[in-house]
């Protein structure tokens, strides 16, 4: 994915946030919307023909608490959930048939920047929890996997009560070995969420 856009769009945000204090606006209680563009490829380890990757766009919710420190510093503990997906399978004669299984993406994270009256430019550390990833056709096994995400992203604020965001987060995690045909093989997926929310905050 080319982020240029999105690190042009934080300049201009950097550009326009004046010295200027972060107020209260960015504190307390939110809920937020979101809609998600999310990547995900998914693959088992040594085969090039078990590779499924697809593009799609969700809904997603999140909620959160802001807390300022000093006269700019915001830092959010956050949680997201996301749906995961990914569209057909692969089969050959060495693993059989795969399919990408599982739905969702849930995120407890942290958001940590800088802040003015009008901004808040950040980064994002976070936990990701998921039931995702390449099983063998007709597999039962309902394995939540964890991993840890890095990202960028900016919120504008509307008025006191409504702000509007644009983030991406990437992460990849490895789920245990499965049996693929009779062969012990871990799989790997690496998902890359863009989202832009409204958030209303309490």
């Amino acid at each position: 994915m080319n982020y240029r856009e999105l690190f042009l769009f934080g300049g201009i945000m950097v550009a326009l946030a004046v010295p200027a204090d972060a107020q209260d606006r960015w504190t307390g209680y939110y809920f937020g919307l979101s809609i998600d563009s999310v990547e995900t490829d998914s693959q088992v380890d040594g085969s090039s023909v078990h590779d499924l990757s697809d593009e799609g766009t969700n809904l997603g919710i999140y909620a959160g608490y802001g807390i300022r420190r000093g006269r700019n510093f915001v830092w959010t503990p956050e949680v997201t959930l996301s749906r995961l997906e990914t569209n057909g399978g692969a089969s050959d004669a060495t693993l059989g048939t795969t399919d990408f299984d599982g739905s969702f993406l849930l995120e407890p994270r942290i958001r940590a920047g800088y802040a003015t009256e009008r901004f808040y430019l950040y980064g994002i550390l976070g936990l990701g929890i998921t039931d995702a990833g390449l099983r063998p056709a007709g597999s039962d096994e309902d394995e939540l996997i964890g991993s840890f995400g890095l990202g960028v992203g900016a919120e504008v604020a509307i008025n006191d009560q409504w702000s509007t965001r644009v983030e991406a987060i990437h992460r990849e995690w490895n789920a245990s070995k499965q049996d693929f045909n009779g062969r012990l093989r871990e799989t790997e997926t690496d998902t890359t969420v863009l989202r832009i929310g409204l958030t209303r905050r309490f």
